[in-house]
């Protein structure tokens, strides 16, 4: 890997992620851009600096644990992001199963649908009581925010972003063992008595 194919996915996921048709998985991470203007770009040395470090998988890890954090230059991504964000994706299913849990008093149609344009789910992100990823799976099962978005409370759109980035941020989520999430979601939220 060199510095221009770093550059490539980087501007691939900034489009993915600031732009709202462009979608990187979609399109194969290509865009359209050339080696002419990443050699004129004065910040050309992070890409060169990141591509000794990082495979293509792991760049992308990179990126999109640096994106979700809101960091969207070069020059501001760090490596501490992209560590957070592994370690949590190596415990995806304890901290998913642990989000879980601390939204069980919940049902889960009342997670997934908007009261008085607010959702509990978005609610909790924004609070910092769940993981991004809990709400990015959910919503890969049963993309349940897009239908939220015009129903969403939300004057400055803050939550409409974060929602969004959520959307955006699901199709990173590639290796989840679907099945063990779908049971702990059973499990949690089918009522034990209706099962006898």
């Amino acid at each position: 890997m060199n510095g221009y194919q770093a550059y490539q996915i980087y501007n691939a996921l900034r489009l993915h992620y600031t732009s709202a048709t462009y979608n990187a998985y979609t399109y194969n991470f290509k865009t359209n851009v050339s080696i002419n203007s990443f050699e004129k770009r004065r910040d050309k040395y992070f890409f060169h600096r990141l591509a000794k470090k990082h495979n293509i998988d792991s760049i992308k890890d990179f990126y999109h644990a640096n994106f979700i954090e809101g960091k969207k230059w070069i020059g501001d991504m760090e490596e501490r992001y992209y560590n957070e964000r592994q370690s949590r994706l190596e415990s995806l299913t304890y901290r998913f199963k642990t989000d879980i849990n601390k939204l069980s008093d919940y049902g889960f149609n009342d997670l997934c649908t908007c009261r008085e344009g607010q959702n509990e789910l978005l609610n909790r992100l924004d609070r910092g009581d769940i993981n991004i990823e809990t709400v990015a799976i959910i919503d890969k099962l049963v993309n349940f925010i897009n239908p939220l978005l015009p129903l969403l409370n939300d004057p400055l759109h803050m939550k409409k972003e974060k929602a969004i980035m959520v959307m955006k941020y699901k199709e990173s989520l590639v290796n989840i063992n679907r099945e063990k999430i779908k049971n702990i979601l059973l499990l949690s939220f089918t009522n034990e008595e209706a099962m006898i």
